[in-house]
């Protein structure tokens, strides 16, 4: 089996923050657990940028820079973000790239041809910061976008249409024979009567665009954004073979786009739709989305050269239930730190290792591993489900277990009166730290070698060290 993970591509009109690399993370380490299982070669995660849009643009121009120099400026940012934050890509996709380019003319041809795209006027409203056509019902009660505070533009243009319409049948009988096609259940419920309420046919094209892809058949229109960048899931697998099992991860306020406009386009097309799609929630910093009015707008990499890339990684992931809405706060993140990491399993992995050499001068004791094999079980069914934060749980639970036996048996003194009985819980925690380092191959992945080198070889232990040294307040 093969498998295929993306996050969405993000908007490069600013600089990634925690709320992106909540999604990016929680994807890597999907990816990661399935590369332990599957191995590396049968697993391709993809992630990329949106370049393609009028706050790009925008951004270019506020800047004043040339918009090719901002866009490969950018580019870098992120794609080095991700790298110096410990995320494991396979590939990253731009939407410039003519890779990309070629899929999407292809791919709309498709559509053009079946009769699914027509010409017409678009008489409406657009919000540029969403990059997205609005209804009226879609506004808050000040005629507002809901998500921007501010009014939508009012356009009218000639425009090509795809005729989503006609998808409506088809898009509940796909939702009816895959239950995953999005998870969780209240996602799709939410986008299961959003279909049933019927579809109106939507534009995907901009006549007046600065900049974006053109039409195959019209060069004088750009393509929609959104039209566009859906593709670039196409544009960026590898092979029929992935795409089969193919999974995207998104944020819940794109699940129209993802589970309604994009598969109806695959279907058009002639092309499988995705095997999953599943939806996160909203992310707010102690209560309040995040807004550089604000000031509460944070920097993955402020918080990964503070605490590390694993502190952030599972700082982020084990804050809610991957799929539930859920709040950051930096306070309760440096207290995980100093408490579930340092204090934690780091002072674990020390004690018992600093014991071994002193009391079984390195020896390694007789290890069963029974009881391994239902923590891991376990672990790995919360993780086929996606339930990140629970498969987090057993990892802390795995620790606090292993520090209650060291504090209740006490074989820094039991070894002095009765050496057999002390080794017999060496053994143990041993066993302990064992099934927690084979979690942190997907969890904590920087601080599994560590890990291994301190339980050294099949007769001794490593040296020991500090997993995770003191940070400043």
């Amino acid at each position: 089996m093969k498998k295929f993970f993306t996050t969405p591509i993000f908007y490069i009109n600013d600089v990634p923050h925690i709320g992106h690399a909540y999604c990016t993370l929680a994807a890597d380490t999907i990816a990661r657990f399935w590369r332990k299982k599957l191995g590396r070669e049968n697993v391709f995660f993809l992630t990329g940028v949106d370049e393609n849009s009028q706050k790009t643009v925008d951004a270019a121009e506020k800047l004043g820079e040339p918009i090719e120099k901002y866009l490969q400026k950018m580019a870098t940012i992120w794609r080095e973000t991700w790298e110096k934050c410990g995320i494991d890509f396979d590939d990253f996709i731009r939407t410039t790239e003519p890779r990309h380019v070629r899929t999407v003319h292809e791919i709309l041809q498709k559509i053009y041809d079946a009769g699914d795209i027509f010409p017409g006027e678009y008489s409406g409203l657009y919000c540029t910061g969403c990059e997205s056509f609005l209804k009226k019902s879609d506004l808050d009660e000040h005629g507002n976008c809901p998500a921007h505070k501010v009014p939508p533009q009012k356009i009218q243009e000639k425009n090509y249409f795809f005729r989503l319409s006609k998808f409506q049948k088809p898009l509940l009988e796909l939702f009816e024979k895959n239950p995953k096609l999005l998870e969780p259940e209240k996602r799709r419920n939410e986008i299961l009567s959003f279909i049933r309420g019927g579809l109106d046919d939507i534009s995907i094209s901009r006549e007046n665009a600065e900049f974006g892809i053109p039409l195959p058949w019209d060069e004088s229109h750009k393509i929609y954004v959104w039209f566009d960048a859906l593709i670039n899931y196409r544009s960026g697998c590898p092979s029929e073979d992935f795409w089969k099992n193919s999974c995207h991860f998104l944020g819940k306020d794109i699940t129209r786009f993802h589970c309604v406009i994009w598969p109806a386009m695959l279907i058009s097309a002639g092309i499988s739709t995705p095997a999953e799609e599943f939806a996160h929630g909203f992310f707010t910093v102690d209560g309040e989305k995040m807004s550089k009015s604000l000031d509460n707008v944070i920097s993955p990499l402020e918080l990964s050269q503070k605490f590390g890339n694993d502190a952030l990684r599972l700082g982020l992931l084990s804050a809610f239930e991957f799929g539930n809405d859920g709040d950051f706060s930096f306070a309760q993140f440096e207290n995980f730190y100093r408490t579930k990491l340092a204090g934690g399993v780091g002072n674990l992995f020390n004690r018992v290792i600093v014991l071994i050499h002193k009391f079984l001068a390195g020896k390694k004791p007789e290890n069963l591993n029974a009881e391994n094999d239902e923590i891991f079980k376990n672990f790995e069914k919360l993780l086929e489900t996606k339930k990140i934060r629970s498969a987090i749980e057993i990892f802390f639970e795995t620790v606090d277990g292993a520090n209650e036996l060291l504090n209740s048996t006490e074989p820094w003194k039991l070894a002095k009166v009765d050496l057999p009985a002390a080794e017999k819980v060496f053994a143990k925690l041993l066993q302990k730290l064992e099934i927690l380092a084979s979690m942190a191959e997907v969890l904590l992945p920087e601080t599994f070698p560590k890990m291994q080198k301190m339980l050294g070889d099949e007769k001794k232990v490593g040296a020991p060290e500090i997993l995770f040294p003191p940070v400043e307040k």
